[in-house]
């Protein structure tokens, strides 16, 4: 199996390190981060779905062999929908696989507890501890990636909803004219449109009237999709994250400008930001490594 690995010039700063592996279709990236939210060590492989779970523990024991004594617990985020109370990996549609004992078998190889959640309300999680959460209460993270999905946070905690599925804003529809069915069995959902028109496949356009057109029609359908939730959730604060935001930066400014022209008016007097995550590029991986701030506080595993 092929490995990159890079170390950061900057030592880790006192407090211990936090531990975290971001599982996503094209990378697995395991890390260490600092008690500040700094990356002082990444591990990474290239993603193989048949046989994810025997590369998530080699990364787990790469990183683990790098902090010593200084991680006291490992946090997985990962695409897909997870058991967070037994650590499983029930389905990933983006993989095509599922069933998957994460918890069970990283624990086993490092002897260390393991929390697993999906990688956007992981995302999230460090957002709040090392981004936005520093300065609302209440936000919301938006990742635009290879789909779409929503991390809700509300009086600062993470909303994760009666069955941990809570963000999945993909499957709001916005094009009822029946030309693009979901594979949820719903007309015109936002996400099953933007994969329509990544791959080429003539789509409705979004009506955005108030501003001009934006360079491709991904772009407005995110406009749309984050006008409808600003307009529900009146958020103090939106953090932009995914790859289509952070590799196009061009096309992040005409978001933000989309939205604050055709967003309720009511709704945005209180929306003092829309940022791209001060922790881009690693969102994930910080997001997984806060994971086990997070649970261990609650379990008393930190000094």
């Amino acid at each position: 199996m092929r490995m990159e690995k890079h170390t950061n010039s900057k030592p880790p700063i006192a407090g211990g390190l936090l531990a975290g592996i971001d599982v996503g279709g094209t990378k697995i990236l395991g890390g260490l981060v600092s008690s500040d939210g700094k990356v002082v060590f990444e591990h990474r492989v290239p993603t193989r779905r048949e046989h994810l779970l025997e590369d998530i523990v080699e990364v787990g024991r790469a990183i683990i062999a790098e902090a010593g004594h200084e991680a006291r617990a490992i946090g997985i985020g990962t695409t897909g929908y997870v058991d967070r109370e037994n650590g499983v990996l029930l389905q990933s549609m983006n993989m095509g696989i599922g069933g998957l004992p994460l918890a069970k078998s990283l624990t086993e190889a490092t002897g260390l507890p393991v929390f697993v959640e999906n990688d956007v309300h992981a995302a999230t999680v460090g957002e709040i501890h090392f981004g936005a959460g520093r300065r609302y209460e209440d936000f919301i993270l938006y990742n635009a990636g290879t789909g779409l999905a929503t991390g809700m946070v509300f009086a600062g905690r993470l909303h994760r909803g009666a069955s941990n599925y809570a963000g999945e804003n993909g499957h709001i529809s916005i094009d009822q004219s029946h030309t693009t069915i979901c594979r949820c069995g719903c007309s015109g959902c936002v996400e099953s449109l933007l994969l329509a028109a990544r791959k080429g496949i003539d789509t409705v356009p979004a009506y955005l009237p108030r501003i001009e057109a934006p360079e491709n029609k991904e772009y407005g359908y995110l406009a749309l999709n984050l006008v409808q939730l600003i307009n529900l959730l009146n958020p103090p604060a939106v953090v932009l994250a995914g790859g289509m935001f952070n590799g196009n930066p061009a096309a992040t400014e005409w978001v933000k400008r989309a939205v604050r022209a055709h967003a309720l008016p009511n709704a945005l007097l209180g929306l003092r930001e829309i940022e791209l995550s001060r922790n881009a590029h690693f969102t994930g991986l910080i997001g997984a490594a806060a994971l086990t701030r997070e649970t261990a506080t609650k379990q008393g595993l930190e000094d």
